[in-house]
């Protein structure tokens, strides 16, 4: 299997009304889509901020 670098960012509206952006990288599928791991990623940032909301993310691989 072929392993490709993946960047994403994650935005979220927390509790008190703030907007916070986790960002991050990591390894994966080089035939998968990024956006494939958007779900994982939104999950993983609201356990960060609970009470919090996505309002944006996105993903792309890495160069």
């Amino acid at each position: 299997m072929r392993i490709r670098r993946y960047e994403a960012e994650v935005d979220i509206r927390t509790a008190a009304g703030e907007t916070v952006t986790y960002k991050g990288d990591g390894l994966g599928p080089a035939d998968e889509e990024p956006t494939v791991l958007l779900d994982g990623l939104e999950a993983a940032a609201l356990k960060q901020e609970p009470g919090g909301e996505v309002i944006a993310s996105r993903a792309r691989r890495s160069a």
